[in-house]
């Protein structure tokens, strides 16, 4: 499979410049628009059909998603994220764990971890 990113609750413009750094490396760019947030991000990814619709899933801030990416590409695409513009903060790679998860069951994970992570390094 073709590297691919996910952009999930970015602007438009955000993750047009998001895109342009991703494609630069050579990474396929996938906007997820709003009504497509309940669904699983295999099927996202192109892993599976869409299936029927899932409760709406709420999903309150940005968030990117890695998925068939190498180590090495993973660790040039990260900086370049970051060059030009504040940083997404919420970023997970796609696994055999969590690929039927909807876009806010990802999104409560995350957000729930990097919570954890701010309290315990105050």
């Amino acid at each position: 499979m073709h590297p691919l990113m996910l952009c999930i609750h970015i602007s438009k413009e955000r993750a047009l410049r998001l895109s342009f750094a991703a494609m630069s490396l050579g990474v396929r760019v996938k906007i997820v628009a709003p009504d497509q947030e309940d669904q699983t991000l295999a099927a996202l990814c192109g892993l599976e059909q869409p299936a029927a619709k899932a409760p709406k899933a709420q999903v309150d801030g940005e968030m990117l998603v890695f998925a068939f990416m190498e180590d090495q590409l993973l660790e040039r695409l990260l900086p370049a994220l970051r060059s030009d513009m504040a940083p997404v903060r919420l970023k997970a790679v796609l696994t055999p764990d969590n690929r039927g998860w909807t876009c806010g069951q990802l999104y409560r994970e995350l957000k729930g971890e990097a919570e954890a992570f701010e309290k315990n390094n105050k």
